[in-house]
């Protein structure tokens, strides 16, 4: 049985710590608790059996903690704390919180309040200074939903693996945000990085998310769904996977497995994602658009800068200016790209002919830009889906921490409730670019990019597909939910018309019928609009599918975007419904019901936005019952639609079978009071 302890002083935080031996609770009254050593020289035992939760009592009156190292620590999660550092003289890369050689470690809902130093020199007064918070060597870490501002450097993390960093709100740093290396199995993503504030004539070389190879390249490394934004802050390199001394054409050297996806950057650096030297790389989906900074040139606009020895690259979906070290190798993919420029409000792929500028830096502190409906990059599905979501209020989009603070020193406020449809600000001149950015990088001729996509796949299939007889809609028979309005005919895939099939997805014989094969390496198969169902505010979806390996990779099954998908996650899944309480992307997740396994499984997501109920079904036995949200669906991104898919080509690869796909409009809820008892996980 867990035991909560509620302490007052930092003595008694140590004697509660000490005592400790795995699945208490210790509550922090308000008040400071200065310097937490937990490591060797601590007296006690602080490898804990189970988790030991530290966190403030009131979170609008958070504890506050000076200093902290953890050293060979296990099993410890904090939560509601405010690390708050002042500024003593110092060096500048003083390190007040450090975790090291430890393991299932998590700071999530917190502060990092640094300071500004004072008396040093022109260059370093009424400047952020320490790095706030140091990981090495350690494993299993979770860093998440904290805020960092007014500090030199934010989050490192070095020659860790396991390491999760999501929904933080990074800001105010002299800088760079966050910077890694020689990591394996690390995910960044829901992150807001924004108005960094250098020191002039410093030597810093600023970097919204760096990675090094001084302790070996990373591998494994997922960036998605981050916004990265100069807002009225300093231009920086956005996301920077450098060389250092190291050979770019050593292989020994590359970055391996990386996958940077549906990230948002507005920046005026030639660096928007830049990566020397890495094989296995797929850079996808991401929106990357250059705004004004007072110096000229081409060094302003961001691009997608690759070294040419990579290999195995796949480059695809972005919205850019231009991408750099593509010159024809085979193992390169480089297609679906929409190219925009700012500098001819002439030309058909100018910024004026994209987005709608929902918020600009100048008016607002922060940027949002929209997609003009019928424009490239809505007609090509390109970018990343967080563009999607404007106009919204980037701090809501981050989450809360949950602790009271000062306010931050800078921190954009919502988004204005109608778009700003005036002369957009005014963009950096493109000029000629300097033969090298201003990094020691070597810098690719990125050449003169495509002024429309550079494909010919356009949208999806807006004709309805054939359909099967409908028997009604969806209901109870023997215990079972009916899906049928719609049902794809596998067996006649793919020349029936009713789907395009994308990559190695193939229609194979099973013992119990035809299958659609996917083998983890970005197959989909496209259903177009299905428009029958565009308006509606009921839906019903199934599918039915079976694992190649039981391996709990997380698999995107089924996806309408911004609107319904189903998402396999470990032995659970998540459903998304697109709703205004939360985001999209974020889902309804259900752990613990066996589905990682290679058994065939059958998943029914049931959903009506008028009666704001969600029921998911597996196997006929209900998972999830949600009543408390506002589902909003019907009318998702003013009723734009991109259409149905099953696999994806752009994240959670799916790797298995799926043998049977149905949807419906007509929705009957089970008998939830009837059936919970049965409840997978209940």
């Amino acid at each position: 049985m867990s035991t909560t302890i509620t302490v007052t002083s930092a003595a008694e935080l140590n004697q509660a710590l000490s005592q400790a031996k795995g699945g208490e609770t210790i509550l922090l009254a308000a008040g400071d608790y200065g310097t937490l050593n937990l490591d060797g020289k601590s007296g006690f035992n602080i490898n804990y059996a189970s988790n030991v939760t530290i966190k403030s009592a009131d979170p609008n009156a958070p504890a506050t903690i000076s200093e902290m190292t953890l050293d060979g620590a296990s099993n410890i999660t904090f939560e509601n704390i405010t690390f708050d550092y002042t500024f003593n003289g110092e060096s500048t890369s003083y390190k007040p919180f450090e975790v090291k050689n430890s393991a299932n470690i998590t700071i999530k809902d917190s502060i990092f309040d640094g300071d500004l130093a004072r008396g040093v020199s022109a260059i370093d007064d009424g400047y952020g200074t320490g790095k706030a918070l140091a990981v090495r060597d350690s494993s299993d870490i979770v860093i998440d939903n904290n805020e960092f501002y007014d500090w030199w450097k934010g989050l490192s993390v070095g020659a860790s693996t396991n390491v999760t960093v999501s929904g933080n709100d990074v800001h105010s740093l002299r800088s760079d945000g966050m910077s890694f290396g020689g990591n394996q199995n690390l995910l960044i993503e829901n992150n807001y990085l924004h108005d960094f504030r250098a020191s002039p004539n410093s030597a810093d070389h600023r970097d919204m998310i760096q990675f090094s190879k001084g302790l070996g390249p990373s591998d494994s490394v997922i960036i998605r769904d981050n916004v990265f934004d100069m807002g009225t802050g300093t231009h920086a390199q956005t996301i920077f996977m450098g060389n250092g001394k190291t050979d770019p054409n050593d292989p020994a050297m590359f970055y391996t497995n990386i996958l940077i996806e549906d990230n948002v950057i507005y920046n005026a650096h030639t660096h928007g994602i830049t990566v020397t030297g890495a094989k296995d790389l797929t850079i996808s989906h991401n929106t990357i658009l250059a705004v004004d900074r007072a110096k000229t040139g081409g060094i302003t606009i961001p691009k997608i800068n690759v070294s040419s020895t990579s290999q195995d690259v796949t480059i695809d979906g972005n919205v850019v200016s231009g991408v750099a070290g593509h010159n024809g190798q085979s193992d390169w993919t480089v297609i679906d790209n929409v190219y925009v420029q700012n500098t001819d409000p002439s030309a058909p792929n100018h910024y004026d002919n994209m987005f709608v500028y929902y918020a600009t830096a100048a008016q607002d502190g922060y940027n949002q830009y929209g997609v003009i409906p019928g424009s490239a990059v809505d007609t090509m599905n390109a970018g990343s889906d967080l563009a999607m979501q404007f106009p919204m209020s980037y701090d809501a989009w981050v989450g809360s921490t949950g602790v009271s603070a000062p306010p931050a020193s800078i921190n954009p406020g919502p988004a204005p409730t109608q778009p700003d449809n005036s002369t957009p600000p005014t963009q950096p001149d493109s000029g000629t670019p300097p033969t090298q950015p201003d990094t020691g990088t070597e810098q690719p001729d990125s050449g003169t990019p495509p002024t429309q996509p550079d494909t010919g796949t356009g949208q999806p299939d807006s004709s309805t597909p054939p359909t099967q007889p409908d028997t009604g809609g969806t209901g109870t028979a023997q215990g079972q939910v009916i899906v049928d309005d719609y049902a794809l005919d596998i067996a006649g895939l793919p020349g029936n018309g009713q789907a395009e099939f994308i990559g190695d997805a193939s229609v194979v014989d099973t013992a119990s019928g035809s299958a659609i094969h996917f083998d983890g390496k970005g197959d989909a198969v496209k259903l177009g609009r299905l428009q029958e169902f565009e308006s509606s505010d009921q839906l019903a979806f199934t599918v039915e599918f079976t694992r190649d390996e039981a391996d709990g990779s997380d698999q995107r099954l089924v996806w309408n975007k911004g609107r319904v998908g189903l998402t396999l996650e470990d032995d659970g899944l998540v459903a998304h419904v697109q709703n205004n309480d939360a985001k999209f992307s974020k889902g309804f997740k259900v752990d613990n019901i066996g589905l990682n396994d290679t058994d065939t499984h059958q998943i029914t997501v049931l959903v009506d936005e008028t009666a704001d109920r969600l029921q998911v079904l597996v196997d006929d036995v209900l998972v999830l019952e949600e009543t408390s949200v506002d589902f909003d669906f019907s009318d998702a991104h003013g009723g734009r639609q991109w259409g149905w898919n099953l696999g994806s080509t752009r994240k959670d690869h799916v790797d298995g079978e799926i043998s049977h796909f149905a949807v419906d409009d007509d929705v009957t809820f089970v008998d939830s009071s009837a059936t919970q008892g049965d409840w997978l996980g209940g």
